[in-house]
């Protein structure tokens, strides 16, 4: 596997390529390339710009594809293959409907929709509004089932990420979510993780008898002092807490998840405090650097500060007997856009 300076330094500096990523909208980080070097996924943001600085760049060679640093060869890399979004389902083309993501992770918002939109309190990092008007805003459960079953089909090692808007009602989007999922389910055998706000008990145990495998339940930040402003619409974390504490309960230990984000303007002490909460949970905690959507403009990342949190992470989980981690399914099953994976090996 990859050491977790160099995947760090992927996630932040990019790649320069004319390679194409394979997912270029939708919730989440989005424009990255992603591809396997040494054994670790990676999902690198695609540097356009000539102005800005990246040490790294890929290259063909005969068939081959190859990652330089400067003028040193990295080594080979794998690159996802994408063949069913040349297919469509009832007119619909299947990579509109399911996105392939990192390297063998199938995503699709079954909403494109959210509510902190329209209210003008969407979270800071968000793309999922971003060129909705090319985009499926609303999967049908049964149209998207079967482009995943074509995509699973392509290569049956894939699994599957569904998450949403968060939508009106107390089940913030869970609903939509068990229809995809019962959906998906008839139709093939597949690892499916749900991401979603935190919610009660009554749906996250509705999530998990739909045929979920994995539930992500996001807090984004631990710290107090910018929430207000990274995620204004978004609920306290004592929610989060709760509902991290019953989905562990209902799915399992190591089977929940949460995203940190590093870069938001958070101080360190938060960070590693925050990982230390959602491994004393048995929550996953899946830190990875920003990636602002495209046209925002945001301060420069300092990679320095970022190695000195992960050194402190480390040791941390040194202290707490925390090795590697398994997840079936999800953001860190893919482990593409975070260290997390590198750093606990």
């Amino acid at each position: 596997m990859l050491d977790h300076e160099t995947k760090l330094e992927l996630l932040v500096y990019g790649v320069r390529t004319d390679l194409e990523p394979l997912r270029k909208g939708g919730a989440g980080p989005t424009d990255g390339l992603g591809f396997i070097l040494k054994g670790s996924v990676i999902s690198a943001p695609v540097v356009n710009d000539s102005g800005r600085y990246t040490p790294f760049r890929i290259e063909k060679s005969g068939k081959n594809y190859i990652l330089y640093r400067n003028e040193k060869k990295e080594g080979k890399i794998d690159l996802p293959k994408a063949e069913y979004y040349s297919k469509t389902v009832d007119g619909f083309p299947a990579g509109k409907l399911v996105a392939l993501d990192g390297y063998d992770a199938l995503v699709s918002a079954v909403s494109r929709k959210c509510i902190y939109w329209s209210e003008n309190k969407k979270c800071m990092f968000c793309n999922i509004q971003n060129g909705i008007k090319n985009a499926v805003v609303k999967k049908n459960p049964e149209k998207l089932a079967m482009a995943v079953k074509l995509a699973y089909e392509e290569d049956k090692s894939r699994h599957l990420t569904l998450t949403t808007g968060t939508l009106e009602g107390k089940d913030r989007g869970a609903r939509a979510l068990i229809e995809a999922v019962k959906a998906v389910k008839r139709e093939v055998d597949i690892d499916v993780h749900v991401q979603i706000e935190p919610v009660n008990v009554f749906w996250i145990e509705k999530l998990y008898e739909s045929g979920a495998d994995t539930i992500g339940i996001h807090a984004e930040t631990f710290d107090e002092k910018i929430r207000y402003r990274v995620v204004p619409g978004k609920p306290q974390l004592e929610e989060y807490f709760r509902a991290w504490k019953h989905s562990v309960r209902v799915f399992g230990e190591w089977n929940v998840s949460s995203w940190l984000i590093a870069g938001l303007g958070e101080t360190r002490e938060s960070l590693v405090n925050g990982f230390r909460k959602m491994v004393d949970m048995d929550v996953y905690p899946f830190i990875a650097p920003f990636r602002p959507p495209n046209g925002y403009s945001s301060p420069k990342l300092h990679f320095k500060k970022l190695t000195l949190i992960a050194e402190e992470i480390m040791d941390t989980a040194e202290s707490m007997g925390i090795g590697p981690l398994k997840f079936r399914s999800g953001c860190p099953k893919c482990s593409g856009c975070s260290f997390i994976a590198e750093l606990l090996t």
